[in-house]
């Protein structure tokens, strides 16, 4: 088994940011085949050992089969029913799917299993957030950072689900927590800019957006921000500017595409008066 081992445990690392496998490589291909296989073998001798069918789950994901990780998965949450790993994954799974309730649940049984594992918590959180069930969502932000106060995400999406209640002097303390964990965090820093526009430091909003930019030149929403901001400045030029370049980002955003016309009419009003 040492030799799957090590064929999965060579290109498992990619699966974290990529999902399912993608442009692997025919040997990768053939690596995870052979991997299936051989796990496959072992749960034939021995059916009750969680472990294996989780790493096969991870196998089957790599492959791309998700219908067959989640049954995997499910597998090892039957067999190892106080343990968490097998259930984020299945949420993962579903995630990928975007079956979103079934992943729901499946985050809320890895947070149950797992009360201390702060990324069982925050990803639980933001789905919560997707489901506009803020307090909810808040708890279990507050939940990770009870678990792992250093966690820099953790105090980020809780500083975002509070500005969703209006509480914008809670936000602006967890996001400036949270850069100050991880300063080259872009969403924190949008999420910081934010929360001071709506409460019109509009020099400390365009300092955090502009900062979101340099670190993420793809932010497009950071730059539509941005020309919110520069707007409310009367700087319509600089406005124009950035939601052209928020544009040129997500050129089929129809917003964009509304909000650069009001500034173009705006900028055509300011000139004659």
């Amino acid at each position: 088994m040492k030799t799957a081992n090590l064929a999965l445990m060579a290109i498992v690392s990619t699966l974290a940011l990529t999902g399912p496998a993608q442009a692997a490589s025919d040997q990768d291909k053939e690596d995870i085949q052979n991997t299936i296989i051989r796990y496959q073998a072992a749960i034939g001798i021995n059916p009750k050992n969680p472990d294996t069918h989780l790493k096969l789950g991870d196998a089957y994901m790599m492959s791309g089969n998700i219908t067959a990780a989640i049954k995997e998965y499910t597998s090892t949450m039957e067999l190892a029913p106080g343990e968490g790993e097998a259930a984020f994954k299945l949420g993962r799974a579903y995630m990928l799917q975007k079956n979103i309730d079934k992943a729901l649940v499946a985050y809320e049984e890895a947070a149950k299993r797992s009360p201390n594992n702060a990324e069982y918590h925050i990803r639980l959180g933001q789905l919560l957030c997707r489901k506009q069930k803020d307090d909810e969502a808040i708890g279990h932000f507050r939940q990770a950072i009870k678990a792992d106060a250093n966690n820099a995400v953790a105090h980020r999406e809780l500083g975002a689900a509070l500005g969703l209640k209006g509480d914008m002097n809670s936000q602006i303390q967890e996001e400036q927590k949270a850069i100050e964990l991880n300063p080259k965090d872009a969403d924190a820093h949008y999420y910081l800019g934010y929360a001071y526009l709506n409460q019109e430091k509009l020099t400390d909003a365009e300092k955090q957006l502009q900062k979101a930019v340099e670190l993420d030149p793809r932010y497009a929403m950071a730059y539509h921000m941005l020309a919110v901001v520069k707007a409310a400045q009367s700087n319509f030029d600089a406005a124009i500017k950035d939601e052209e370049q928020a544009i040129a980002l997500e050129p089929a955003n129809q917003g964009f595409k509304n909000s650069l016309k009001k500034l173009q009419t705006n900028r055509a009003g300011k000139a004659g008066k």
